[in-house]
């Protein structure tokens, strides 16, 4: 008896990651679906966008890094070479006072009338998620690319910095 309820069970759970796997080829297919069901695949800006008030600015240089972060991976990954995520970053981590440019596939972000520490605080943000990804790639080529992202935003601070003294 007992081993056929463990039977039901595991039938169950097999059942539900069968559906859980459907639903998400019917949501690659029909995005709406996941208005029906609460809680779908949302990644951390999707879920902000829903929101309509502008991100913090280290919340921004944030996602900006891990999109960054990803760009390399995937070039590495594919086996190009690196410098080519590199050229983005004088766009995504500008030296102070350029603002700015987010990558295209992102929609409009609405700054509306930054603070002096604007900028200052977005590459805070941008470093401080590079530092946390660079902590476990170290001697790869990929820890080295991220390791001179860092360099250069934690160069824009300084920069900010003594700019603003």
């Amino acid at each position: 008896m007992e081993e056929a309820t463990q039977q039901q069970a595991a039938r169950k759970r097999r059942r539900l990651s069968i559906d859980g796997r459907l639903l998400a080829i019917l949501g690659r297919r029909n995005p709406a679906i996941y208005d029906i069901i609460p809680q779908g695949p949302l990644s951390y800006l999707s879920r902000v966008s829903l929101n309509p008030q502008p991100l913090p600015p280290h919340e921004l240089g944030a996602a900006i890094a891990s999109e960054f972060i990803r760009n390399v991976w995937l070039t590495e990954r594919f086996g190009q070479d690196l410098g080519v995520a590199l050229r983005d970053l004088e766009d995504w981590c500008p030296t102070p006072p350029r603002p700015p440019k987010f990558p295209p596939w992102w929609p409009p972000i609405p700054i509306p009338d930054p603070h002096p520490d604007w900028l200052t605080d977005y590459h805070l943000g941008f470093a401080a998620r590079l530092a946390a990804a660079t902590a476990g790639a170290d001697g790869s080529r990929f820890g080295e690319t991220l390791a001179q992202a860092l360099d250069r935003s934690v160069a824009a601070v300084e920069t900010a910095l003594s700019r603003a003294t």
